[in-house]
């Protein structure tokens, strides 16, 4: 794994390092999305802040169908998604890639944002998303 992308992973790597991973990995022509996309995987929060501040589409489908708040949906990574739930963002591809929630992050998503229906939680029929923006 190239030092850039091993700093990006690092949740203990200054601000001043990410920085510089972030801005030598967009120069190499990395996409800002997927760069958040590996910062959500990797669990770190000021790489996530780092990249949306600058603009990171956290909609955007990365890997197996999944965006950045999908992907933090599914792996149940709270901090990271009440960063992203907290973010203006158009919110028609909040749940792709997702086919059923579990019963805590369902309860943490009507709890603080929106009402989970019927179909995402046993995963029948996710056409409804369309009509979330």
């Amino acid at each position: 794994m190239p030092a850039y992308e091993t700093v990006l992973k690092n949740k203990d790597a200054s601000a001043q390092e990410l920085a510089q991973a972030v801005a030598a990995l967009i120069e190499a022509g990395t996409d800002s999305a997927v760069l958040l996309f590996m910062a959500v995987e990797s669990d770190n929060l000021p790489a996530v802040k780092m990249l949306m501040e600058a603009g990171a589409n956290p909609t955007l489908v990365v890997a197996n169908e999944q965006n950045a708040v999908s992907l933090a949906i599914n792996e149940e990574k709270w901090e990271i998604l009440d960063y992203l739930m907290t973010r203006d963002f158009n919110r028609t591809m909040l749940f792709e890639g997702i086919s059923e929630l579990s019963p805590s992050m369902i309860d943490y998503l009507e709890g603080k944002y929106i009402k989970v229906p019927h179909e995402l939680k046993n995963g029948e029929d996710l056409d409804w998303i369309n009509q979330i923006n």
